[in-house]
């Protein structure tokens, strides 16, 4: 059983289309909304903040998000490359289009796609 527990949020983070909460369990990241243009910023900012709070993996998990540009999809990527050692990114509850979008922009490299997960391969 997962247990997600939240440690941080601030207003920043929580924008009216776009909520992530800071968890310690798995450490990263619960995102809620959209993930676009408008949002990416807070999406950095979240994934920073997460990965200095962990040495190890970190988790995305997009379940509750209903849509991620392409934008988006580079900001797990540039995380994932960012982070230091053998640590990985890993995002959880990708919908099959966003999966598709991964595929259509030959981020397979970058990213590895698996069914409703996706692990950073950086």
């Amino acid at each position: 059983m997962r247990t997600q527990k939240v440690i941080a949020m601030t207003g920043d983070v929580d924008h009216g289309s776009l909520r992530i909460l800071l968890t310690s369990r798995p450490a990263g990241v619960s995102c809620e909304g959209d993930i676009d243009f408008c949002t990416r910023r807070i999406l950095v900012r979240a994934l920073a903040m997460a990965v200095e709070r962990t040495d190890g993996d970190l988790h995305a998990d997009l379940r509750s998000v209903g849509f991620v540009d392409v934008g988006g999809l580079r900001v797990l990527a540039e995380t994932a490359f960012g982070m230091a050692g053998d640590r990985r990114l890993i995002v959880e509850g990708l919908r099959p289009h966003t999966r598709r979008i991964v595929e259509l922009c030959g981020w397979t490299e970058v990213l590895s796609v698996g069914p409703g997960t996706v692990t950073t391969v950086g």
